[in-house]
């Protein structure tokens, strides 16, 4: 299967005809923060054939290095002629290598119009936590190498017992995703790698080392409040410690209904707020997460929290079943739940 019959497969995009763009191509059309948007300084978009055997995170990297730029975030925008796929890539500046385009060209509407819909998921508000993690990845190598494998150990995360849990949990599958996976790859370890894997994140940065690792899985940058995955195209979904970064009650059931729409089985994992835990996992939660490595996310659920929250959006059209699990982290709090 190729770049694009996988999106093909995975994605849920309208298609359209548009002359300006090449057949058999995956083409990016660039914007900036301000929803500029740039072309190559020949009048042409960045395009690569869907036949070249490489990754959309390689493109992107490719992308970085030929034309000087820094890119916060990519998106599908649709296809063309059913033989093409338009992705935006959102760039923090421009370089001389591009130029401005006028964006009410009205061969483009249609595309440009979708772009700024789409746009508003990946605006400054978002731009600022994902840019956090880059801006203290030293921090962040220092966690991986040190912190977690001296200190914070596979053995007191009871990583093992873990995804042995896990394991159980998603039998009988023959596609998965973790929606916000983050560093976490806990799915990319236990998964088939005959099945469809996707891993997405709207942290580029955290893509690119995944995919380093992992080239059975296909990343997607998506914003987990505005997926563009085709309806049940996934037998699973796995969602983990990432309600906690929603910041309203709108936004986490909007997380909800998105992960009820693109898939038949949905896991969600949650750390129980360490601020109630108490001890240790409050400490790591306040000077190592929340001092040191930035993280953004504040919004931590009780257990009731948790449940009653679950049980009011999926109880009328799902099967629910609770579990936990504990680490030196602190106390998770698992939903497993499948449509009936």
């Amino acid at each position: 299967m190729n770049n694009l019959e996988t999106y093909q497969k995975i994605y849920n995009l309208k298609n359209l005809g548009i002359n300006v763009i090449k057949d058999n191509t995956i083409t990016f059309i660039l914007l900036d923060n301000k929803n500029n948007y740039y072309t190559l300084t020949d009048d042409n978009f960045i395009t690569y054939s869907v036949e070249i055997p490489l990754n959309i995170i390689n493109l992107i990297k490719n992308i970085e290095k030929i034309y000087k730029l820094k890119i916060e975030n990519y998106y599908p925008i649709c296809l063309n002629n059913n033989n093409s796929i338009i992705f935006a890539c959102k760039i923090s500046k421009p370089s001389e290598c591009i130029k401005e385009f006028n964006k009410n060209n009205t061969k483009l509407k249609k595309v440009i119009d979708i772009c700024e819909k789409k746009s508003e998921y990946y605006s400054d508000f978002y731009s600022d936590e994902i840019l956090l993690v880059e801006k203290y990845k030293k921090r962040y190598s220092f966690y991986n190498k040190h912190i977690k494998k001296k200190v914070l150990t596979e053995k007191r995360r009871g990583k093992k017992e873990y995804l042995t849990l896990l394991n159980k949990l998603i039998t009988n599958y023959t596609s998965i995703i973790d929606v916000s996976c983050g560093d976490n790859d806990d799915i990319f370890k236990i998964a088939d790698s005959s099945k469809l894997v996707v891993g997405n994140d709207i942290n580029l940065y955290q893509l690119k080392h995944n995919e380093e690792k992992y080239n059975h899985v296909i990343f997607t940058n998506d914003n987990v409040l505005d997926l563009s995955f085709s309806k049940n195209i996934f037998d699973i979904s796995y969602c983990k410690n990432t309600l906690h970064h929603m910041n309203n009650k709108e936004e986490l059931n909007q997380l909800f209904d998105n992960l009820y729409n693109v898939s038949n089985k949905m896991i969600i994992v949650e750390i129980i707020d360490p601020r109630t835990t108490g001890c240790l996992s409050k400490f790591l939660n306040t000077f190592l997460y929340n001092m040191y490595l930035k993280d953004s996310g504040k919004n931590y659920l009780t257990f009731n929290e948790f449940k009653t929250t679950i049980d009011k959006k999926f109880k009328n059209n799902c099967d629910i079943n609770y579990l936990s699990f504990e680490n030196i982290l602190g106390k998770y709090m698992i939903a497993v739940i499948e449509k009936r």
